[in-house]
């Protein structure tokens, strides 16, 4: 059953000092239009379509599913396996014209594609360009795709082994499904990545890690197809489109790690759930069978946090949203910047809340319970 739907109530727009030293007005999201009633696991992406229907990827329930906050229904599309219409790692959603959504599975190197009723109706490969499980993150309103190569080369286990030292950054590519053309935009920063390996040179498991708070670059695609990208080192926004456009540098406070942090990063770490296990080689190439998961050692926290944490979403109107570091625990903050590359407004979500994704005039954030389920959220757009 639907929860009761309550008046979009936003907290009144204060202008307050910035933390950039200069003043913007600052928006808090206190209670949502409508919150749905039936609870996700972990709620990894989100596509709403004309009607107002919402398709919801559950990365640990391993799931898709319509949700219709008018009437509560929530129906179930595809299902976990390696068939038609099938995925094992709905990862995210990914908009595409005329309400067709794709079902991200890396763990297959495919999308599964969806008819605007909801159901499977084919499936799509991985462009050849995007390199072991390339990051798909976006998509423009032509159904152009946008992501992030990977850092492992071709092919995971191919010529370039897993075990390799990785690179420090990554190409933005924009693939062009119709004619299957790849586009290099732009590069950015990766984190920090740890890992471990255990089995032999035939079957060799490898587990990897990012670093906590590891600084990276975050970036986002607008549906008219401009990519933003969030610069860690000076903390400033860039645009990528017909031409490039450089925003100022925003200050930011440091903001130290705390043991509140190593605690939640360690609960987080001992969640498998969201896990993908890739072995070299595989049990075919080796009598023992594949290898037992090897242990990372712990993780290596620095004293401050980077100037921004967590990923970045551009919304419909064409501004990038960037999560800004804050104290465990904290109510989430985003830095919200204009097409100059101007922060012009922070909003604030309520405590226990993330951002998960847009609609055309709505927000959609994720409320975690004393339970660890998600409830999905709505708003309206400020």
């Amino acid at each position: 059953m639907l929860r009761s739907m309550v008046p979009a109530v936003l907290a009144s727009m204060a202008v307050a000092s910035a933390l950039d030293a200069q003043a913007v007005p600052v928006v808090s999201l206190s209670k949502p239009d409508a919150e749905f009633a039936e609870p996700f696991d972990q709620v990894s992406g989100v596509r709403e379509l004309s009607n107002g229907r919402v398709v919801v990827a559950d990365l640990f329930a391993k799931s898709v599913a319509m949700a219709d906050f008018q009437s509560g229904s929530l129906t179930k599309i595809g299902r976990e396996g390696q068939g038609p219409g099938e995925y094992a790692f709905p990862i995210n959603v990914l908009a595409l014209p005329g309400d067709t959504t794709l079902i991200v599975d890396p763990g297959q190197r495919r999308f599964v594609k969806v008819a605007p009723d909801g159901k499977a109706v084919g499936l799509v490969s991985f462009p050849e360009g995007a390199g072991g499980m390339g990051n798909m993150r976006g998509t423009d309103a032509q159904g152009r795709v946008y992501l992030q190569a990977s850092p492992f080369g071709p092919r995971l286990g191919g010529d370039r082994q897993l075990t390799r030292e990785l690179p420090d950054s990554a190409p933005i590519l924009r693939w062009h499904p119709a004619s299957g053309r790849v586009d290099t935009l732009a590069k950015v920063k990766l984190p920090e990545i740890a890992s471990a390996t255990s089995g032999t040179a035939s079957a060799r498991s490898v587990v990897m890690r990012q670093q906590p708070f590891s600084a990276r670059d975050e970036w986002a695609v607008t549906p008219d197809g401009r990519v933003g990208i969030a610069r860690i080192s000076d903390y400033h926004v860039e645009w990528f489109g017909t031409s490039k456009v450089a925003g100022p540098r925003v200050a930011a406070p440091k903001v130290p790690v705390t043991q509140a942090d190593k605690d939640l990063i360690a609960r987080q770490q001992n969640e498998t759930r969201g896990r993908m296990m890739i072995t070299e080689g595989g049990p075919q190439r080796s009598s023992g069978g594949a290898p037992p998961p090897p242990r990372l050692p712990d993780a290596d926290f620095p004293e401050f946090k980077p100037a921004f944490v967590g990923n970045a979403f551009a919304s419909p109107d064409g501004r990038l949203w960037v999560p800004r570091a804050q104290p465990a625990n904290a109510a989430p903050v985003y830095d919200v910047f204009d097409a100059r590359g101007q922060l012009v407004q922070q909003v604030k979500l309520a405590r226990g809340t993330r951002l998960v994704g847009f609609g055309a005039n709505t927000i959609y954030t994720a409320r975690t319970d004393e339970d660890e389920l998600q409830y999905l959220q709505r708003y309206r757009r400020p």
